[in-house]
């Protein structure tokens, strides 16, 4: 049995010389000049490393919310995605601040172990050398994917040397980072000895998502190749196990490469994902949804856009639909299942009835109430768009309020995407990519890549781009890859459109554009036709600024060498 590696505070290490080192909270990061004596210490400092790369707010991974800055998600109040926002955003200096503590950490371990050297093996310091350095590439490429080009650096600073640097052009940054992914995947196993630590599976993975982020799609290619030839990941034969605990504890396949573990022997911490997109009837606090336009870029069961489908209905939208549908989003008339305060409860999900049945596992009665999806104010009626979060939702064997159910950072099913994304966009379209799209539609239940396809890299570059979007929904992908296809401009400048308004009057099913449009090749679907007939909050706007982050604020207000992005 392999052992679990968990998230622990260091609470052991020396205070001393702590304030000389850039950590933005620096009291847990040891001091180099007495620490790193010995493997124990060498260890606990490398825990304090993962520690920094779990950006959690208010118990929710980071990732959970970049999906809701684009054209697939929504927060509750209208953030970011609305265009309405600029440096002074909260989120985005967290992001930037949270990013840079891995960095500095990494940076004191990488500089500390060199003067312990000769107290280990040279297997233990090659690894904790390649853990520590996989770690800060991974911070590396969010704070690339978020901000472009940032400040760089490799070795620890003081907080005054630190707020002299400027930028650094990403490219540069990368060329740095694809040399040490590939440092550090050498002198690494392919898998860990315990769950939750990086290895050189997830060196080549960040390595891939680097280059494709930059459009290096050769490197991005080669490198997801690695990961796919060491045949040591596959696929998990459940798509939905993949979203509780019990399915991550298993991980059959060896699907989940890089997670967010958490302790399940202690009471904290917990996670808080289901609770946030949970339904308010079954005591959940909805605050994240998903929109139509992911709904409606999932296929129909034969593998055909819903506009292209001759067994697509817009009366019953649920039925003959790609199965994952069902495990991504909640819809009118699906079944959920939750548990809050040690109740276990299952609805139908209802956004048109005042009223709906509740069945209460512990009395193991059925109770017609109010549907609080209906009526709270926050609800997904109300504030939605009559649509809910299935995914990391309907583990109903964790109680929301106490939730031990991880998050996927990375998944061997991306790595399959991205090797064929790349090659389509070098238009090396071979048997490969089809086995490694097929492969990932297979496990979905989904019908292989149509034949007629293969010739035309526009329609296989339209459907790997459909694939990330529905295969990774929710798990923080789709933001960098718009941003990448720079298709916000379409998906973005809209009303934010949801569920029919009347479940006795189907919207009609939305314009995709005309043939071979920019909106076509994207599936970025158009509601003018029918936007009456639908939920609609407010109008998006996206212009060019908004395909990265503006620097957070006070980071200029204090380095004064430090430029804002361009357009903010």
């Amino acid at each position: 049995m392999k052992k679990t590696f968990l998230i622990a505070a260091i609470t052991a290490l020396s205070l001393g010389g702590c304030n000389q080192y850039l950590d933005r909270q620096p009291l847990d990061t040891p001091s180099l000049a007495t620490y790193f004596n010995n493997e124990a210490e060498m260890n606990l400092a490398l825990t304090g490393v993962y520690n920094a790369s779990y950006w959690v707010t208010g118990n929710v991974p980071a990732q959970v919310f970049f999906d809701l800055y684009t054209d697939i998600g929504l927060e509750r109040q209208p953030g970011i995605a609305s265009g309405s926002y600029d440096a002074t955003n909260l989120a985005v200096g967290t992001y930037w601040q949270q990013m840079y503590q891995t960095v500095a950490r990494a940076n004191v371990v990488l500089a500390g172990i060199e003067r312990g050297k000769a107290a280990v093996t040279p297997a233990t310091f090659n690894r904790i050398q390649a853990e520590a350095k996989i770690l800060r590439a991974w911070a590396y490429y969010h704070l690339i994917g978020l901000f472009g080009d940032v400040p760089f650096y490799t070795d620890p600073l003081t907080t005054d040397q630190f707020y002299a640097l400027g930028k650094t052009d990403k490219n540069k940054i990368a060329d740095y980072l694809l040399a040490d992914l590939d440092d550090a995947g050498a002198k690494i196993d392919w898998a860990s000895k315990d769950r939750g630590r990086v290895n050189r599976g997830v060196a080549f993975g960040i390595q891939a998502k680097l280059a494709l982020l930059l459009g290096r799609y050769q490197v991005a290619a080669d490198a997801a190749k690695k990961v796919i030839d060491s045949n040591v990941y596959g696929l998990n034969p459940s798509f939905a196990a993949l979203f509780t605990l019990a399915g991550q504890q298993a991980n059959a396949g060896k699907e989940i490469m890089f997670e967010f573990l958490l302790p399940t022997d202690q009471a904290n911490p917990v996670s808080y994902i289901a609770l946030g997109q949970g339904s308010r009837t079954l005591s959940g606090q909805s605050g994240r949804f998903p929109l139509q336009a992911l709904v409606d870029k999932f296929e129909a069961i034969d593998g055909k856009r819903i506009d292209e489908s001759k067994v697509y209905d817009p009366a019953k939208p649920r039925e003959k639909r790609d199965p994952r549908l069902k495990y991504t989003v909640s819809m009118d008339g699906d079944t959920i299942t939750a548990t809050a305060s040690n109740v276990k409860r299952r609805a139908v999900f209802n956004i048109y009835d005042a009223t709906t049945p509740v069945f209460n596992f512990n009395s193991n009665t059925y109770a017609a109430g109010t549907n609080v999806d209906l009526t709270n104010a926050f609800g997904p009626v109300k504030n939605g768009m009559g649509l809910l979060w299935a995914k990391y939702t309907l583990d109903d064997a964790q109680d929301m309020f106490t939730s031990k159910t991880g998050f996927a950072y990375m998944r061997y099913a991306e790595i399959l995407l991205t090797y064929a994304e790349a090659k389509i966009e070098l238009n090396q379209i071979d048997a490969s990519v089809t086995t490694a799209m097929n492969a990932v539609r297979k496990r979905a239940g989904m019908p292989n890549v149509a034949t007629e396809l293969v010739a035309s890299q526009a329609k296989m570059r339209q459907l790997v781009r459909r694939e990330k979007v529905v295969e990774l929904a929710d798990e923080g992908i789709h933001l960098f890859d718009m941003r990448r296809w720079n298709t916000g401009k379409l998906g973005l400048n809209t009303f934010v459109y949801g569920a029919p308004l009347a479940r006795a009057k189907p919207a009609p099913i939305p314009s995709f554009g005309a043939a071979g449009s920019e909106r076509d090749l994207n599936d970025i679907p158009d509601y003018t036709n029918g936007d009456a007939l639908r939920f609609k909050r407010e109008q998006r706007t996206f212009i060019d600024r908004n395909n990265i982050f503006p620097i957070p604020q006070r980071e200029l207000d204090i380095n004064k060498v430090l430029t804002q992005n361009q357009g903010w």
